[in-house]
């Protein structure tokens, strides 16, 4: 380090470097000497032979690793040796512990964080070797690199948890001011204002990586849907059903059977899911509100798979073909009906939840004045709470309207559809809505990719499900933005 040092700025370079290790905490020092072990072991020997007393470090790509190296049992080639993953290991902790050499212990976790995986990546290693080389009979045992590996990674650790404890106990004293109070003395010490640093850092990285997933799934839907848009003969949009695999995309078909299952779900979940949130706001004694709440939020929790099946098995032989009869049709055990009815129920408690919320924000202020002019309590609700929550509900109405147009597992299994469907607008027909087009189309065989334009398909139905949700939470949003009352 001090000829780099030298080579850098000459003596006076060296000096400051030689200073700034000699002032450096004692925890820095630890973790740059597990660090350097690291460095040395990926030259040393890993493994050595039994009778031959061959070796080999952790560059030779030709020995068992966990990542990269051959495979002895699967008779593949290696790829590069883990001597690479351990330089990585001391590079991403040398960046990342780099505030220690001033005395800063905010990065102190992340370093134990790192090097405690990377003591159990070299530990797992022997496994793998004992595993790869059983295979072949081979005699084995580790050499001086893999113990100096586990021993620096252990060191980068202690040198972590070192810094942490420093840390808690130098912030353990009172904040003393000796001389002039000036601000840099108010803004408390530089440790706390680092983290603080890393925790904002931390924090707009998070929201930053949202926006890029979202604009790469956009990115990806537009592409290959503008592959079919251009490529498509608009004919075959607009025929007598959804036959992909036959060169027929009838949108329609589509469209229409969603509108059929958000309609039957909305008839179930906005009832229940408001009267259940008139309940729990207005009437429900604390000591009821307790149970009553988390158990309707149980129903949130149960997987949509088990919807579909409880849909199919239960909903339409019990409920859909016996209402039937009455409007004339017979309707099989896979239909509409059934599939919106149990996307109704499972929307019951987003439906319920977020208009709950909207009552809860009413003042009480206004419920207070109107029992004060003698109002009922259900002329309360009806005529003042409701009325003054409206924002709320009706976006309530619209984020569950569009839970409904999204789910995907329910409709799959229960509307009987299969992997294509002919047009119909009868709720007791066998169909297929958005999603469990793009489901069972998806769920095919690689002939999938071979027909057409079929697998852009997939695409374009994805990018109009995409324009159809965000335009309906747009709508919800200006709707709230308009007649949201501020008290």
């Amino acid at each position: 380090m001090t000829d780099f040092a030298l080579r850098l700025g000459g003596r006076r370079s060296a000096r400051l470097a030689l200073g700034s290790l000699r002032a450096a905490p004692p925890s820095a020092l630890v973790v740059l000497s597990g660090l350097g072990l690291l460095v040395v072991s990926a030259f040393l020997p890993w493994v050595v032979l039994g009778g031959s007393r061959l070796t080999a470090n952790a560059f030779e790509p030709n020995l068992p690793w966990l990542l990269g190296g051959t495979d002895l049992a699967q008779q593949t080639a290696g790829s590069f040796g883990n001597g690479w993953i351990l330089i990585a290991v001391v590079v991403i902790c040398g960046v990342i512990g780099y505030p220690l050499l001033s005395g800063r212990r905010m990065v102190a976790m992340p370093l134990a964080s790192i090097g405690a995986v990377g003591a159990l990546y070299v530990y797992f290693t022997s496994y793998r070797f004992e595993n790869q080389f059983a295979k072949r009979d081979l005699l084995f045992e580790m050499g001086l690199g893999w113990w100096l590996a586990l021993i620096g990674a252990l060191v980068v650790v202690a040198g972590g948890v070192l810094a942490r404890f420093g840390a808690r106990v130098h912030s353990g004293g009172l904040l003393t001011v000796t001389g002039p109070v000036t601000l840099e003395a108010l803004s408390g010490s530089r440790d706390r204002r680092d983290r603080e640093s890393a925790v904002r850092t931390v924090m707009f990285i998070a929201a930053l990586a949202s926006i890029v997933v979202s604009a790469l799934i956009i990115l990806a839907l537009v592409r290959d849907a503008l592959t079919f848009m251009i490529n498509i003969e608009w004919a075959s949009v607009w025929t007598i059903g959804w036959f992909p695999r036959r060169g027929f995309y009838d949108i329609k078909t589509l469209i229409a059977s969603t509108g059929l299952v958000v309609g039957v779900s909305t008839l179930i979940a906005t009832p229940l899911g408001l009267g259940a949130a008139v309940y729990l706001s207005e009437y429900a004694k604390p000591r009821t509100r307790r149970w009553v709440k988390p158990t309707l939020e149980i129903l949130a929790g149960i997987p949509s798979v088990v919807f579909g099946f409880f849909a199919l098995q239960w909903i339409s032989p019990n409920i859909i073909q016996h209402i039937d009869v009455w409007f004339g049709q017979d309707a099989r055990l896979g239909n509409l009906a059934a599939a919106g009815v149990g996307v109704g129920i499972l929307s019951v408690p987003l439906m319920a939840s977020i208009s709950e919320d909207a009552m809860k924000a009413v003042p009480n202020s206004l419920r207070e004045a109107s029992a004060g002019l003698g109002s009922r309590k259900v002329s309360t609700t009806l005529r003042i709470v409701l009325p003054a929550a409206v924002s709320g509900l009706v976006a309530a109405f619209i984020v569950t309207t569009s839970r409904a147009v999204g789910e995907t597992m329910v409709v799959f299994i229960a509307g009987g559809g299969g992997d294509t469907a002919v047009y119909t607008h009868n709720v007791f027909d066998g169909s297929l809505t958005m999603t469990a087009a793009m489901a069972s189309l998806a769920s095919g065989t690689d002939s999938v990719v071979g027909e057409g334009l079929t697998f852009e398909s997939l695409y374009f139905v994805g990018l109009m499900l995409f324009v159809l949700t965000l335009g309906m939470n747009l709508i919800a949003d200006r709707f709230v933005r308009r007649f949201q009352n501020k008290y």
